[in-house]
């Protein structure tokens, strides 16, 4: 119970629930059994957690937390209101409302508010235990609320990397709330925890001090990747993996030697990687100790950050099975890393379509960046390297030349978690088909100011939607099934009005679920090609991962948070009576499905 919950009650080592009594054949029969309304309308992005017969719900900020008695149909047996300055929170930070998780071990609750806080809670009665501050929310350090327990740590990051924050993960006795170790991902040795069991598997890794020594002075002091994503545990290797945001500032020439960016003739970098922003990472789960790291994105200037979860799963390689570490990263690639070691196991390959690189080359382990898509400030700086002109058809009014279209945009997905299925062996994803245009400029860090000044790009209209074929498409995003071993994706659900990017959860019934934001529905789908088998409209829209879980009844239920901030989009006056707006209006219902009898 001390490993990082999962979203079924029955099997807390896997992300694929151990029951199969809703499965194909009787899915499409699944009704509701109860209700509750949330009463906070927000986006909700913490799944539920299930513990015996008690589920437990972590709020949008304010974060409050709910304890349901599922014997009784929803009852909430009690409620935590944490001290919370809602206002200040909202202002200091960036991009949603979350919390993103509970976590559970010992009889104890234990999550993260928006503005830093770290809280244990008796699970029984809702008593705050011990509570701690883990970030500094006046300089806009806030927490996403991913964390994991492992052992007697209660493990979690940090968010901000955008307005200056350097990223760290940082360790809390779960008894006592202690802060055991602090590890920043930048930085001298001593602080991000690089000993001699660390892995220099690549060149880029192999300088005295390889977290500091590929940055531009002392550009890592505000070098961004931070920690807001997800966290996975192998507790034979006493290992855990996460990965690292963007870059920070978003101008690479604060980062590097301005103006410059050397290439070796295959396209990738010589200098200046800026280790371990945009990056995974591998940790000793007692010590912090890093392990091993690499660049996936070596001196991100897109805002490719990968807040994402990292399966652990196995694979054949060269006939050989191989326990390995995966990502579906936001540059478009798949990444396969040998999970106690941190070297690539095969080439990685193209899961949506990005064209910022020609691939990855396996001898140094780097991207063989495609040079028209380098971000420059300055356009003589540009110029020096490339002629290419990439808004040279649509350019804006303030057109200085620097700007450049890339695939993907921001994301080729974000940070909802995908999903694996021992059953299928399939990875699946949801990805997003969107390119973005930027333009690159100069400012001032001030610490705490949330303005766009430190972010030092201005972002462009004009990017197309690209399809796997580099051709325009109308499908907004897709749902993907990855063939890991193979190299391949297995099927593709594209839908049309709307990116539908939200998290997936797989079961042992061969059914996938999904929030379907695109049409305000809850969908189950056939696990082997894609075919929706079964939807039920909730009339809102969805930012967290169903879950499953046996009730005292010993039948299987499925549960998700449907949700939507305040803000809707108007639905137009002649708008077909079927038209998406009309379901995704605002607020919060947690739906409880199950078979009927």
């Amino acid at each position: 119970s001390r490993r990082r919950h999962t979203r079924c009650s029955r099997d807390w080592s896997s992300d694929v629930c151990s029951s199969d009594l809703i499965n194909q054949s009787n899915v499409k029969n699944l009704q509701v059994a109860w209700t509750l309304q949330i009463g906070i309308i927000d986006q909700h992005e913490a799944s539920p957690l299930v513990v015996g017969d008690t589920m437990y719900i972590a709020s949008p900020k304010p974060n409050y937390v709910y304890a349901i008695d599922l014997a009784k149909n929803g009852l909430i047996k009690w409620e935590f209101r944490p001290t919370m300055d809602v206002a200040l929170a909202t202002a200091q930070t960036c991009c949603g409302a979350q919390t993103r998780g509970l976590y559970y071990a010992e009889g104890k609750i234990f999550y993260s508010t928006l503005d830093g806080q770290n809280i244990a809670l008796d699970a029984k009665s809702g008593e705050q235990l011990w509570r701690t501050v883990g970030t500094d929310i006046a300089r806009s350090e806030g927490m996403a609320g991913n964390n994991i327990v492992i052992n007697n740590l209660f493990i979690g990051g940090n968010e901000g990397g955008e307005f200056g924050v350097r990223g760290k993960v940082h360790a809390y006795d779960i008894n006592t709330g202690k802060n055991m170790w602090t590890m920043y991902n930048m930085g001298p040795n001593n602080e991000v925890g690089i000993g001699t069991r660390f892995n220099k598997n690549y060149a880029y890794l192999s300088g005295a001090n390889p977290a500091l020594d590929t940055w531009y002075g002392d550009s890592w002091k505000r070098g961004g990747g931070t920690s807001w994503g997800y966290f996975t545990y192998d507790p034979e290797l006493a290992m855990f993996y996460y990965s690292t945001g963007n870059c920070g500032p978003w101008n690479p020439d604060y980062r590097r030697d301005w103006g410059k960016f050397p290439q070796a003739a295959n396209g990738t970098m010589t200098e200046y990687f800026n280790n371990f922003c945009a990056s995974q990472m591998a940790r000793d789960a007692k010590t912090g100790e890093l392990i091993w790291g690499y660049a996936i994105s070596p001196q991100d200037m897109w805002d490719l950050d990968e807040p994402l979860i990292t399966p652990l799963i196995d694979i054949e390689v060269g006939g050989q099975s191989r326990k390995v570490a995966v990502k579906a990263a936001r540059n478009g690639m798949l990444y396969a890393w040998d999970r106690a070691t941190g070297k690539l196991v095969q080439e990685p390959f193209m899961h949506t379509y990005q064209d910022i690189m020609k691939g990855v080359d396996m001898v140094t382990g780097l991207p063989m960046y495609n040079i028209d898509k380098i971000m420059f400030t300055n356009v003589e700086d540009r110029r020096r390297y490339t002629q290419a002109d990439p808004m040279g058809q649509n350019k804006p009014a303030d057109y200085t030349g620097t700007e450049a279209v890339f695939c993907p945009g921001t994301a080729a997905r974000n940070w909802e978690n995908d999903a694996y299925s021992p059953q299928t062996k399939l990875l699946y994803t949801a990805t997003d088909n969107s390119c973005g245009a930027l333009r690159m400029v100069t400012g001032e860090y001030r610490p705490g100011d949330t303005t766009l000044a430190y972010r030092l790009r201005v972002t462009l209209a004009g990017a197309p939607n690209l399809g796997m074929d580099g051709k325009p498409t109308q499908a907004q995003g897709s749902l993907k099934a990855f063939d890991v071993a193979g190299r391949k994706i297995a099927w593709t659900r594209d839908w049309m009005s709307d990116a539908n990017r939200n998290p997936v959860l797989a079961t042992a019934g061969g059914v996938l679920f999904q929030g379907g934001t695109d049409k305000g529905v809850m969908r189950g789908i056939n696990a082997a090609n894609g075919e929706v088998v079964w939807e039920f409209r909730t009339g809102s829209r969805f930012h967290q991962s169903p879950i499953t879980y046996l009730g005292p009844d010993k039948k299987q239920y499925v549960a998700i948070i449907a949700s939507s901030a305040a803000a809707n989009t108007a639905v137009a006056a002649n708008a077909a009576p079927d038209n998406a707006n009309r379901y995704r209006r605002s607020g919060s219902t947690l739906y409880v499905f199950k078979l009927p009898g």
